[in-house]
């Protein structure tokens, strides 16, 4: 299952596509290749066009590694173009070629990570090339991308951030904006299958979906709802300075921004 939601945090949904960004390394060697794989968040801004309609990407990604090669295919991958403007947060339903479809081919050398992201949809191919540097936990890296022109958009150039996701298995509260918090259980299997489960308005739901990356997108019917989908985004040190705040509650590395079909837009923090 892949979906991708049309969202917008504070203000109205937004749309449509954006020419995105991704993950990288630098150089060649003979040590031992950094171990990748893995569920990776990775949040990239442009600084050859700043002033785009999604300046911002978020790249989320299962990586798979086999000794010095990585990839995840399109099941396993989402490019999240976004824009931050003062309380609003909006993210675009396409990426860059007007689909949905998006894959990884990497390689890593010692420390350093080499990819393409490759999107493609109905006007063509976008590819994204970079470098990074992987931490030597193996939990971070850094690093440049670039884009040549293609589907409509213009060149791009920029840098990223990514983050080593562990499992989403646990109990959260999540704070809706109504004024009350809400407990839901989160279960991830070593598939990335995700089973969620909690109550509203005095009756139990259960939400199913997957873990890509740092997302958590589910479905199902909830109480007084219906059937609705969400999509939970990990909010990682870079995210929390881009959106300081929801719902007039402060945002922390680690919660999770949800946004709802309905409209709905929640904070969820894990409970230690």
């Amino acid at each position: 299952m892949k979906k991708t939601l049309l969202i917008c945090a504070a203000l109205a949904f937004c749309g449509c596509s954006g020419g995105s960004s991704n993950s990288g390394g630098s150089g060649g060697g003979t040590q031992t290749p950094a171990a990748v794989a893995g569920k990776w968040d990775i949040i990239s801004v442009s600084t050859q066009n700043p002033g785009a309609s999604y300046p911002y990407a978020a790249i989320e990604a299962n990586l798979s590694q086999t000794d010095t090669t990585v990839s995840a295919g399109a099941a396993a991958t989402q490019v999240l173009p976004f824009y931050v403007q003062g309380g609003t947060f909006g993210v675009a339903s396409e990426n860059a070629c007007g689909g949905t479809s998006e894959t990884v081919s990497a390689s890593v050398s010692g420390n350093n990570f080499t990819f393409t992201l490759t999107e493609t949809g109905p006007n063509g191919t976008y590819n994204i090339t970079g470098t990074a540097t992987v931490s030597s936990d193996g939990t971070t890296m850094t690093g440049n991308y670039s884009a040549a022109a293609a589907c409509g958009f213009s060149s791009d150039a920029g840098t990223f951030t990514g983050s080593l996701i562990s499992s989403v298995s646990g109990t959260y509260s999540v704070n809706d904006g109504t004024g009350t918090n809400n407990t839901i259980t989160v279960t991830e299997d070593g598939s990335h299958n995700l089973t969620v489960t909690g109550s509203s308005q005095g009756s139990s739901f259960t939400l199913t979906g997957e873990a890509i990356g740092g997302l958590m997108v589910l479905s199902g019917n909830v109480p007084g709802i219906g059937l609705t989908d969400y999509v939970a985004i990990y909010l990682t040190p870079q995210l929390v300075t881009l959106v300081p705040t929801i719902n007039g509650v402060a945002t922390t590395a680690g919660q999770f921004l949800i946004f709802g079909s309905d409209g709905s837009i929640g904070l969820a923090t894990k409970q230690q």
